[in-house]
């Protein structure tokens, strides 16, 4: 396996000390560096206190590409804000290509610029139109789960989003099931997934003892579930989703219901559960468990814990993650990790801290 250099675009965020600290400890990263224009020449533990003594290195100001042109396999994680990337990829690959990276390159986008595979869609979901429309086809949607056969070799990812990663794999086992119906889905999810610069939302005094929804029927990650759920052929479908804020720092707990079809035979709680043990049998990072998860169980791992629950053809499927490792840093670098051919679960067996 060549040694991978990389490099971390917009690395001062919360995704970026994830990334800092999930690479540091992979078997096939030789180098890493990362850029943050605000804290050019800083020290990274200045940002990321955990990584004091564990990751070395200053952030750089802007990136020097020629650094990765020596690299057997350069990577670029970019964790920017929103349409950043889309803006400059255009620029980006001219200099990729003038430096000859362009073809080995692999860059793996944790922003939802590339989520949505058609401008159409991005435009009905985000309301205006997409920066660089042409680039839309390029990636590879990064979900290992669903889109494992896809990623190998891949070159350019689009990282899912938190709420669609635990929503998705509450639903891919049965997902071509016809005639599903209703699916409503309810997340919880806490104030780290709104980014490390303080607002309201996540302002301790108006955070810490709330907790309310936001953006009900019209999230925006609902377009990538259902674009998951169209190419399952899924039909009859009508998809809701409800996030909610909670007092958490870390996780998502994700709830999806749905009627099981009168004519899909009888279903419990065991068989839906072995249903779901066949389909993940080959899925490392997740868990499906009996009872209910536990973010506790999950919190600082790249794990995804999976349960379901049935009364009648009631059927309940419960997920926790941690948003910024499985819904975010540990998942571009198990996508990377299935892109590069390595074992999917590299540098990501680590156990959740418990009692977070």
């Amino acid at each position: 396996m060549n040694k991978v250099h990389a490099y971390i675009l917009g690395a001062a965020g919360f995704p970026g000390g994830d990334l800092l600290r999930l690479l540091s400890g992979h078997p096939a990263v030789a180098a890493v560096r990362a850029v943050s224009q605000p804290h050019g020449d800083m020290p990274f533990y200045k940002v990321h206190p955990h990584l004091r003594g564990i990751v070395e290195g200053k952030f750089d100001a802007v990136p020097d590409w020629r650094w990765l042109t020596d690299s057997p396999q350069p990577v670029v994680f970019a964790a920017l804000e929103e349409e950043e990337l889309a803006r400059q990829l255009p620029t980006l690959e001219k200099q990729w290509a003038e430096l000859g990276l362009s073809e080995r390159l692999v860059l793996v986008d944790l922003s939802p610029d590339f989520r949505l595979d058609h401008p159409g869609r991005y435009a009905a979901t985000h309301g205006r139109p997409h920066p660089a429309p042409d680039l839309l086809e390029r990636f590879v949607y990064g979900l290992p789960e669903w889109r494992r056969d896809k990623l190998k070799g891949a070159k350019r990812i689009a990282n899912p989003g938190c709420f669609a990663t635990a929503v998705q794999l509450a639903l891919l086992p049965v997902a071509a099931t016809p005639g599903l119906g209703m699916i409503a889905a309810t997340a919880v999810t806490g104030s780290s997934g709104a980014g490390a610069l303080p607002g309201e939302v996540t302002h301790h005094p108006t955070r810490a003892h709330d907790f309310r929804a936001y953006k009900p029927l019209e999230h925006p990650q609902e377009a990538e579930i259902d674009v998951m759920l169209v190419a399952h052929k899924a039909s009859r479908h009508r998809l809701t989703f409800v996030p909610h804020s909670a007092p958490l720092v870390r996780g998502i707990f994700a709830t999806v219901q749905f009627e099981w079809p009168e004519n899909g035979g009888g279903v419990s709680t065991a068989s839906l559960t072995e249903v779901y043990r066949r389909y993940y049998a080959t899925s490392p990072m997740v868990r499906v468990v009996e009872g209910t998860p536990r973010l506790a169980s999950v919190v600082g791992s790249n794990f995804a814990d999976i349960s379901v629950a049935t009364r009648g053809r009631t059927v309940a499927v419960m997920v926790a993650l941690d948003n910024l490792v499985k819904g975010l840093a540990g998942q571009a670098v198990q996508a990377l990790n299935v892109a590069l051919g390595l074992p999917e679960d590299t540098a990501l067996r680590q156990a959740a801290c418990f009692p977070c």
